[in-house]
């Protein structure tokens, strides 16, 4: 009888083992889900990522004018195209680990927007 206990006990254990160690899987959202709902398919610089640049990236106290933080500039389509050629414009606004979360003191972008770059990269970058 003690025997069939502790069989018992053990395949319970293995098994609430098992289970905990599934439970404990963390990815990326955005790495995760590669289709985004999102309404605006633009995928060019000028189409949709220039207006989020501009307004996550490319303000006064970040990453333009003559003195950008990090000597990291990116008003114009080469700076960008440079800076997700490298792969570190990518890192940083995934907010992967490892990388210095972009944008600054602000919220993640969100998932539409991460998918624009991601999308616009896969597309070859195009300009227009």
């Amino acid at each position: 009888m003690q025997l069939k206990s502790i069989l018992f006990f053990a395949i319970c254990g293995v098994f609430i083992l098992i289970s905990s160690l599934n439970s404990c899987y963390y990815d990326n959202e955005a790495y995760l889900y590669s289709s985004v709902n999102c309404t605006d398919t633009t995928y060019t610089y000028t189409g949709r990522i220039k207006a989020i640049v501009d307004q996550n990236c490319a303000t006064a106290d970040c990453h333009a004018g003559t003195n950008p933080s990090s000597n990291i500039g990116l008003e114009t389509y080469d700076q960008v195209f440079d800076n997700m050629e490298n792969g570190e414009f990518l890192c940083t606004i995934y907010q992967n680990s490892g990388c210095n979360p972009m944008p600054k003191n602000a919220s993640k972008l969100d998932a539409c927007a991460l998918d624009a770059f991601t999308k616009w990269k896969e597309r070859g970058y195009p300009e227009n």
